[in-house]
């Protein structure tokens, strides 16, 4: 495992006033943690997992008890699991039995279990699967954790915003490798997918296909966000067929959290406190 500063319990003296957020992606742990009553307080740590261990679970499991205060009782905890195992229904599926013939359907070789989030009443749900050990390893290891998709506090917190004016809003969230497109209309969620690219032509190319497939026309806002390296080549490319192409605003509440370790942080984990 990479050399890291582990996350030690002196670090924070009163940890029920602190909030814990994790991001378990296959390669590594991201971490979140931050006052509830204190500015600037925040911190973020991306954890590696170890190589050539051949259970995910086990993986983590390692990088949590190499950082002790992860095992603290905080105030509450949220745990996004990054996976693409996840089918995106509407909100009205909601019979469990249901839920979980249409996520066999969707990757037959999965023998896991099954999350629901709903991202609104009148929109949508997120049906995730995860493993069992991956799963039963945080349940026990976390006091009462909140469990979810990585795009649904994406969907969330964009879903609410897409609601100032009445034209559709396509939100594009940028990573090293992947793209997660959100589209809204009138309140109502229309698209929420991920798509991995190596050039920044293919993601451009999946942009400009979502809103052609769902009648979006030039004038239609396109909000960009993330930290993928070919950001401004991606935004160049795209305005030369979107008139309003527009940087996604940094919540300003989770800015005064923790200003420069808020802005490296995914999204995902920022705007999990927004979106409640």
């Amino acid at each position: 495992m990479e050399q890291q500063a582990y996350l030690q319990r002196e670090l924070i003296a009163e940890p029920q006033l602190w909030r814990l957020s994790l991001r378990v992606e296959k390669s590594a742990l991201e971490v979140v943690l931050y006052s509830t009553i204190e500015d600037n307080s925040l911190i973020y740590r991306r954890i590696p997992l170890a190589q050539g261990i051949d259970s995910h679970a086990k993986a983590l499991e390692e990088a949590v008890y190499e950082n002790p205060l992860l095992l603290c009782d905080f105030s509450r905890i949220d745990c996004v699991i990054d996976t693409d195992r996840f089918v995106v229904v509407p909100a009205e599926i909601d019979d469990v039995v249901v839920q979980e013939k249409i996520l066999k359907a969707s990757f037959p070789e999965f023998d896991g279990q099954l999350i629901a989030n709903h991202i609104s009443q009148q929109s949508a749900t997120i049906l995730m699967g995860v493993d069992d050990t991956l799963l039963n390893f945080i349940r026990r290891t976390f006091n009462n954790p909140r469990i979810s998709h990585y795009m649904n506090p994406l969907c969330r917190y964009f879903i609410y915003k897409s609601r100032q004016g009445n034209a559709s809003k396509m939100y594009a969230h940028l990573r090293d490798g992947s793209l997660d497109l959100m589209v809204f209309a009138n309140g109502t969620l229309r698209l929420a997918n991920t798509f991995a690219y190596r050039e920044p032509i293919d993601a451009v190319y999946y942009i400009m296909a979502c809103r052609q497939q769902l009648s979006l026309d030039n004038t239609d806002m396109l909000y960009v966000l993330g930290n993928g390296g070919c950001r401004e080549e991606i935004v160049t490319m795209l305005r030369e067929h979107i008139a309003n192409v527009m940087p996604e605003v940094f919540p300003s509440e989770m800015f005064r959290a923790g200003g420069r370790d808020a802005m490296r942080a995914p999204f995902d984990l920022i705007v999990l406190p927004l979106c409640e």
